[in-house]
């Protein structure tokens, strides 16, 4: 029988129960999906557990996405991204600085990600704990006001805005090339979306990729993207996640955006596989 417990006020749950070595029936994949939709974030502690079975696990949910950036990807298995600083021969073997600024997987695509599934496989005894903001807390407590004003407005989001400012001066993270832009052009999303399986609406902008508000100029969006990346990241809306080896942890890009924090010794081993499940186009 499948247990879940509420981690956090603001958002998350752990679950326990679940053989991730072996294939779900139809039904507590429905359980586990309506159970993502409702809080957000769900842990699976003692995922001990190889990349092939992360994948199978992760696929009952539906299509895996590749990463743009492959060089990433863990060899011999694409549909894992690896976010790492362990070096191996002068290499790294994973995407350093990953995720260190809010931000929601994917939402720079025109079909964003529906989850991420990201295994923890070696971490610092200090630091590196990863933050959750809950975006359909963040839409409920806007006025009425500020939720009618922003009803029908779309964003940008654009994947190299990533590049040009949080990974700018970092030689770990080379530009991404002209082909890496070209398949991920900018694309408008509703600021607030509609959850398709909890019916619940979500603030839909993060920092990391959303760069302006469709038909206005930067002087008029700027001021009103900063105040909702302010009031979607305040404290009683953010559930923080101390890792253990082994936790696996399914969010919803769909109603959630996260931060890794880079407060611990970067000469000390942090190493993550993740996945991500396809989504739908937002409405």
């Amino acid at each position: 029988m499948i247990s879940i417990r509420p981690l956090s006020r603001a958002c998350g749950a752990e679950v326990s129960g679940v053989d991730l070595t072996r294939p779900l029936d139809a039904e507590r994949v429905q359980e586990l999906h309506r159970a993502l939709g409702e809080h957000g974030i769900l842990l699976f502690r003692g995922a001990d557990i190889t990349p092939e079975q992360h994948i199978a696990f992760s696929r009952q949910f539906g299509p895996l996405e590749k990463h743009v950036v492959g060089d990433f990807n863990l060899p011999g298995h694409p549909e894992v991204f690896v976010v790492s600083n362990v070096k191996e021969e002068g290499r790294l073997k994973g995407a350093v600085y990953a995720g260190q600024y809010w931000h929601s997987d994917l939402s720079y695509m025109r079909m964003p990600s529906l989850g991420s599934l990201l295994l923890c496989r070696e971490m610092p005894e200090v630091g590196g704990d990863t933050m959750w903001a809950n975006m359909v807390l963040a839409y409920e407590t806007l006025s009425d006001t500020l939720k009618n004003f922003l009803s029908g407005l779309k964003a940008i989001h654009d994947y190299s805005h990533a590049y040009d400012t949080y990974f700018a001066h970092l030689k770990e993270r080379p530009p991404l090339t002209p082909e890496q832009r070209a398949k991920t052009p900018p694309v408008e999303h509703p600021m607030v979306r509609t959850h398709p399986v909890t019916r619940r609406k979500a603030l839909y902008v993060n920092p990391g990729f959303t760069t302006g508000i469709v038909g206005m100029p930067r002087e008029e969006s700027q001021p009103i993207l900063e105040f909702l990346f302010r009031h979607a990241t305040r404290p009683e809306i953010i559930y923080r996640h101390k890792w253990r080896v082994h936790d696996l942890i399914f969010w919803d890009n769909r109603c959630t955006m996260h931060y890794a924090l880079a407060d611990y010794d970067f000469s000390v081993r942090r190493h993550m596989h993740r996945t991500t499940v396809a989504g739908d186009v937002p409405y």
